[in-house]
């Protein structure tokens, strides 16, 4: 594992806290009481399951990584078929 600095690891935690707010206050409309602290966001997880975010799976689109491997079965199909 990398030693990180602890400016590093302020700027992770930070990051983190920040997504999770806007989930918080933008996608489940959450204000002033309903909010917690801050730093309690910092751990744990937050999950939203709206269209907004999971679009691809909400729509059923495949990943890339998926898709790639489906494209080269198909062609590993394709030169045993012929």
């Amino acid at each position: 594992m990398k030693n990180r600095s602890k400016a590093y690891t302020r700027y992770q935690r930070e990051r983190v806290i920040q997504r999770k707010w806007v989930i918080l206050k933008d996608i489940l409309q959450r204000e002033g009481e309903s909010m917690p602290v801050r730093g309690t966001l910092s751990k744990g997880k937050v999950h939203c399951s709206c269209k907004i975010c999971r679009y691809e799976q909400y729509y059923g689109i495949p990943k890339s990584k998926y898709k790639a491997q489906w494209e080269g079965m198909q062609k590993e199909i394709g030169c045993y078929i012929y």
